[in-house]
């Protein structure tokens, strides 16, 4: 069973539409859709904003439903390295709002958790040679996730921006779920707007829609062509 979580309605509907759904169910006021693509077995639930919500759908996938393997698609502010409309793929994910420094822990460390999180190397390398074969270019960043929709600078004082790096709000707490369930996961964004820039605010409300779109239509290809 693999599992699909999105965040955002545009981006679960145009996931659903290419589902054959065999049942609907609801938990903790989550919505999840269960069926086939490409004959693969197939849940998928648009969790909602955030960290809480994302760990919610995380963890209900892989307790109720048995997925081995989480895909999270969305989309993201770029930092560094990135332009709007790149194809993202995570390369680590940690979070830029837990501070646990007083205790001798590092700067976005949940303590008794690791630093980073790491995607599923297998399937980071499965995902690349798909996109490779459709001619897609793509880049690989750190993912930085918060609780706040990132648009000054000075909150990202803590991130290694000498590498591409985007911010969100959902990828590592679902990699931390995974980490802690010892299940395979892979992290996919597309860069809707630019952290800091100049109208970043007007860039994300025209590339939303557009960048969620995109974002669920790669994950549909990747399905459709993973083995």
């Amino acid at each position: 069973m693999i599992g699909i979580i999105a965040a955002m309605k545009e981006e679960m509907l145009l996931l659903k539409e290419a589902l054959e759904v065999d049942e609907e169910e609801v938990i903790c006021g989550t919505a999840f859709y269960l069926g086939k693509i490409n004959s693969l077995e197939v849940v998928i639930s648009q969790s909602g904003v955030g960290k809480v919500n994302s760990s919610i759908a995380a963890t209900l996938m892989i307790d109720h439903f048995g997925c081995k393997f989480i895909l999270n698609t969305g989309i993201a502010g770029g930092i560094t390295g990135v332009e709007p409309k790149d194809i993202i793929l995570a390369k680590s994910l940690s979070y830029y709002d837990v501070d646990a420094v007083s205790f001798g822990y590092a700067y976005g460390q949940v303590p008794g958790m690791p630093v980073q999180y790491f995607p599923t190397l297998e399937y980071v390398v499965k995902i690349k040679s798909i996109l490779a074969k459709h001619q897609l270019s793509y880049k690989e960043a750190a993912i930085y996730s918060g609780d706040s929709f990132v648009d000054q600078l000075d909150l990202l004082k803590h991130m290694d921006v000498d590498i591409p790096c985007i911010a969100e709000m959902e990828g590592a707490s679902i990699a931390q779920v995974c980490v802690k369930s010892g299940i395979n996961f892979a992290v996919i964004r597309y860069v809707s707007d630019i952290v800091g820039k100049e109208g970043q605010i007007e860039d994300y409300s025209r590339f939303e829609n557009e960048m969620a779109k995109r974002s669920a239509s790669i994950c549909l290809l990747i399905l459709n062509n993973l083995e």
